[in-house]
Order: C-alpha cells, then sequence, then structure tokens
C-alpha cells in the first residue's frame, strides 16, 4: 500500500523536507493535551485547562493566517526561524506562568503570545510540495503522504504528553515541545532548495484583487465552517478522555485513547489514500463526514476505559479522510498564489474549533459530567456534515471554477487518490 508514495519521496529533496516538517509539527500533537494535563492536574480544574488550552489555539488560528501570508511574500527561510525561535520561548514562560501561580489573566496571555507564534508548519511543508510535484497525481499522492504522518503525530504525541506528565513531570510536555519545534523548524528553514517561490505583494494582488484575502474565494467562508466542526470535536473529545480516565484514577490512559484514536485515523488515512475514487470531492466531504457522525455517536454512552478505547479506535477511522476530503476542497477553492494562506485558513478554523470544542467542554465537565462533552465533540462533527450538504453547489461551483496549482487537463470530477490534501491542526488539531 505504501508502494504508490515512493514516486513522491524520490523527488529531490523532498523526503528531508518531509522528516524535517514532520518533527517541526509533533508539538502540535503534544501541546494541546500538555496545557490540559499541566493544569488541572496542578489546580483541579478542567475550565480552566480547557480555557488556557483554548486561548492558546484562538491565537494560534489569528497569527497563523497573518504569518503564512507574511511567508507567501518573503519565505520560509526568513520567517520560519523567526517564528520557531520566539515561539519556543514563549511556550517556556507559559510553563513558568502556570507552574508559578502567576494571575489567571496574566497566564491567559502567555497563552494567547504562545499560540500567536506558532509558525503553520503543516502549510509550509504542504506548500513545498506544490512547488516541487511534477503533476497532480503525484501532488496529490505527496498530500496523502503528509496526512499520514500527520496521523502518526497524533498517535505519538497524546503518549509523549502523557508519559512525560505523569511520570517525569507536568510541566516536562511543554518543555519537550518547546525543544522539537526549535530543532525541527530550523531543520526545514535551511532546506533553502525546495523552498517555494515568492509572492509579493503585487503578485498577489494581481491574482486575486488587490488585498483580497484568500478567505473570500468562493466556497471558502462555508469551508472554514467545516473545519470549525471538525476542531470542536477533537478539542471536546480531548478534555473529555482526560476528565473520564483521570475520574476514573487512571489518567494516564488518556494518552492510550487518544493514541488508538489517532491509530484508528491513520488506518483510514492509509486506505482512503491507497485508492482512487470516482466521486467529486464536494461529495467526498459529504460521505467522509457523515461516516464521521455515525462513528463518533456512541462515545457519550460508554462507562468503562476498555469500551471506550475500543469506540475511539473505531471512530478515529473516519477522521483523517474527512480531513483529506476538507483540505483537497481547499486547494481546489484557492489561487495557487495564496496555497499557504488557503490552507492555513483551515487549519486556523479547526483551531478555532479545538478552542471552543475544549472551553465548552472544560465547563461542561465542571458542571455537568463528561457525558455531555462526548455529546459535545459529536455535535462537532455533526456540524461539519450538515455544512458540507448545505454548501455543496457551492463547493462545486468554486472548484470547477479553479485551475490547478500545476498544469493538469483533466476535470475536478476526475478519479483522484483518496488522501489529497490534509493539514491538521496545526494548532492541534486534536
Amino acid at each position: 500500500m505504501l508502494g504508490i508514495y515512493q514516486e513522491a519521496l524520490r523527488l529531490p529533496g523532498a523526503a528531508a523536507f518531509s522528516a524535517a516538517g514532520f518533527f517541526a509539527r509533533l508539538p502540535i500533537a503534544i501541546i494541546g493535551l500538555g496545557i490540559v494535563l499541566m493544569v488541572s492536574l496542578k489546580t483541579g480544574s478542567y475550565a480552566f485547562a480547557g480555557l488556557l488550552s483554548a486561548s492558546f489555539a484562538l491565537m494560534a488560528a489569528a497569527g497563523a493566517v497573518a504569518t503564512s501570508r507574511w511567508t507567501d511574500r518573503v519565505g520560509q527561510s526568513r520567517t520560519l526561524p523567526l517564528l520557531v525561535t520566539t515561539h519556543a520561548v514563549a511556550l517556556v514562560l507559559l510553563v513558568a506562568a502556570v507552574m508559578t501561580d502567576q494571575p489567571a489573566p496574566l497566564q491567559i496571555l502567555a497563552a494567547l503570545v504562545a499560540g500567536f507564534l506558532q509558525p503553520a508548519n503543516g502549510s509550509f511543508v504542504r506548500a513545498r510540495w506544490v512547488a516541487i510535484a511534477p503533476s497532480t497525481p503525484i501532488l496529490r499522492t505527496a498530500f496523502a503522504w503528509e496526512s499520514i504522518l500527520d496521523e502518526l503525530i497524533f498517535t505519538f504525541g497524546p503518549l509523549i504528553a502523557s508519559v512525560l506528565a505523569l511520570y517525569v513531570g507536568i510541566a516536562t510536555p511543554l518543555i519537550a515541545a518547546a525543544v522539537i519545534v526549535f530543532v525541527g523548524g530550523w531543520s526545514l528553514a535551511l532546506q533553502k532548495r525546495t523552498e517555494p517561490p515568492l509572492h509579493p505583494r503585487q503578485s498577489l494582488d494581481e491574482d486575486a484583487g488587490k488585498g483580497k484575502s484568500a478567505i473570500f474565494q468562493i466556497g471558502m467562508p462555508a469551508l472554514v465552517l467545516a473545519a470549525v466542526g471538525c476542531g470542536a470535536l477533537f478539542g471536546a473529545y480531548d478534555v473529555a478522555v482526560v476528565a473520564f480516565t483521570e475520574q476514573r484514577d487512571q489518567a494516564g490512559m488518556a494518552g492510550v485513547v487518544l493514541a488508538l484514536w489517532a491509530f484508528g485515523s491513520l488506518i483510514g488515512g492509509l486506505f482512503f489514500g491507497g485508492r482512487r475514487w470516482s466521486y467529486s470531492l464536494p461529495r467526498l466531504l459529504i460521505l467522509t463526514s457523515l461516516a464521521q457522525v455515525i462513528v463518533v455517536f456512541p462515545a457519550w454512552l460508554l462507562g468503562s476505559i476498555p469500551m471506550l478505547l475500543l469506540a475511539s479506535f473505531i471512530a478515529g477511522i473516519a477522521v483523517a479522510p474527512t480531513l483529506i476530503s476538507l483540505f483537497s476542497l481547499t486547494e481546489r477553492l484557492i489561487p495557487s498564489r495564496q496555497l499557504t494562506e488557503g490552507l492555513t485558513w483551515a487549519n486556523s478554523a479547526l483551531a478555532i474549533g479545538f478552542a471552543l470544542g475544549s472551553s465548552l467542554g472544560g465547563a461542561l465537565i465542571d458542571n455537568i459530567g463528561t457525558s455531555v462533552a462526548f455529546l459535545l465533540a459529536w455535535a462537532g462533527t455533526l456540524l461539519t456534515f450538515v455544512v458540507a450538504v448545505l454548501a455543496r453547489n457551492t463547493f462545486h461551483r468554486g472548484a470547477s471554477g479553479r485551475a490547478a496549482p500545476i498544469p493538469v487537463s483533466s476535470p475536478i470530477e476526475e478519479p483522484i487518490p483518496g488522501a489529497t490534501s490534509t493539514g491538521f491542526i496545526d494548532p492541534s488539531t486534536h
């Protein structure tokens, strides 16, 4: 099954920047859970843990859009070193604020600053693939490969966060994330051979209308709303799993549950990416999000960790295909010169949804119970499905009117490799 990805990885420099990108974005699967574990284990408050995680994710969403537009204009080799260095320092300051019991507003401010400085490494890597891919099928296979790496990140990230927090120290997940993002980000920045070409302000204005953001392209507002639903699923599910396991005196199982969720998503991504589908992208988004609605629903009815482990694995299978479909559609709705910004809008929408899900989920846990938080996660994925259905004609219109980012003669309805373009959670998505 993995043989279909070898052609993409053989492209000059591809394996090197993909590996660096994997390492650089590994912290996105550590930071969100790391904040929840650090705060909840220190204070016992899931509401404040969710609020702090939400503050980070929301500002990461806003910052990623701004820094990605900047990167399109001046290049990754100039923006990445600054972003990863300041982001790593900000994470350490966030840990210091929490561990020294600084006032809540100061802790929130530290989370906001750290989030704003988080680089959109997933979008940066995908922009490099667009720059070097010789054909659309290879580009789509490359995006599929990155989706698989994303799922590996979310398989190992929660385990790393849980083991470090419970067996080394509650602050160590964020310290480790700071080191990893610094090393990985610098490694990616130094690979100038595969850096995408610059698109200064004048070029961007010619492509998209003077001052026009990628968010105003046909179909993008609806797509962003669909991504918010996915993000809410991830945010609410994360905090619900932490509370569920801690309330049963097995806090260490939170990482295992979330790792199984991500492993299920990895399996789903491998299957989805190993096939060619005759459906259009809007229809694929409808089908994958419907599957997600069905498999996530049982989680709020469960009462034991073994059952939650099984349910999370099954629910995870639909995650990667949904994200793949969503980001595939993003690629086709935006001009090529706004690719980084467009992918970042989708990632930022996931971050916003994650923030809403984790903050509201934490409050529901403190006041009602974990079952309602799981139900909130299901409501998020239901939102994605409803938007996909209602906006399907808009998506068709936007995708049909947009040329592919590299030369291609076939129409949007052509059979495509299932995994084409996924982006998660630069903010954590999960």
